[in-house]
């Protein structure tokens, strides 16, 4: 994992995409998106969330740091941000953690009616997050937790995300969800790409 990069603010600072606000309300209830899950979640390119990053980057609004990581078949560097006001990740599995919860939170948002999200960081079991909804008049909430590999999944979550989906089919325990970091790279809708372990 690299350093958090910061910048403190200036007058040069210009949003030319009008999308740096939305982002920051986003940022503040997924605590670090990575710049494909913000452009999923603002229905845009990845250059206008990248635009929209740097803008609030040159504003000392938000950090980032590079990660060097394995998220389903993606190998490779990414780039997570997170506001300036936010603890960095401690180490690049947590990182990987809320990048994983952000893709997640990117295609809920857009998709589940009564959507909201918080984001847990406690001390023996990692970064999870709490995602309330509405089911037929009825709200429901479910503890979402990305357990990376080597470590173990929260034993009280709903749903799991794994890197990849053998991951999912093998490590879930029974009678919970889970999806895959490489599905949630797929397009198409979050209900799809959640599955029920049975036995």
């Amino acid at each position: 994992m690299g350093a958090s990069q910061y910048k403190g603010g200036d007058s040069e600072s210009i949003d030319y995409t009008g999308r740096a606000y939305e982002l920051m309300e986003m940022l503040a209830e997924a605590m670090a998106l990575t710049t494909g899950a913000a452009a999923t979640v603002l229905d845009c390119s990845r250059q206008t969330a990248g635009t929209a990053f740097n803008s609030l980057w040159w504003a000392g609004m938000v950090r980032w740091v590079n990660i060097f990581a394995e998220m389903g078949e993606y190998k490779g560097q990414f780039r997570l941000w997170y506001p300036a006001d936010v603890r960095p990740p401690k180490e690049a599995q947590e990182a990987c953690r809320l990048a994983a919860l952000g893709l997640f939170y990117a295609l809920a948002k857009n998709e589940v009616p009564g959507f909201k999200w918080r984001v847990l960081r406690n001390g023996k079991s990692g970064v999870t997050a709490e995602m309330q909804f509405t089911i037929s008049g009825n709200s429901t909430r479910w503890i979402i937790d990305a357990p990376r590999r080597d470590e173990k999944p929260v034993p009280g979550a709903d749903v799991y995300i794994f890197p990849t989906t053998e991951e999912g089919k093998t490590l879930t325990p029974a009678g919970k969800a889970y999806t895959a970091d490489e599905l949630l790279f797929t397009p198409g809708e979050l209900r799809r790409k959640i599955f029920q372990k049975s036995s």
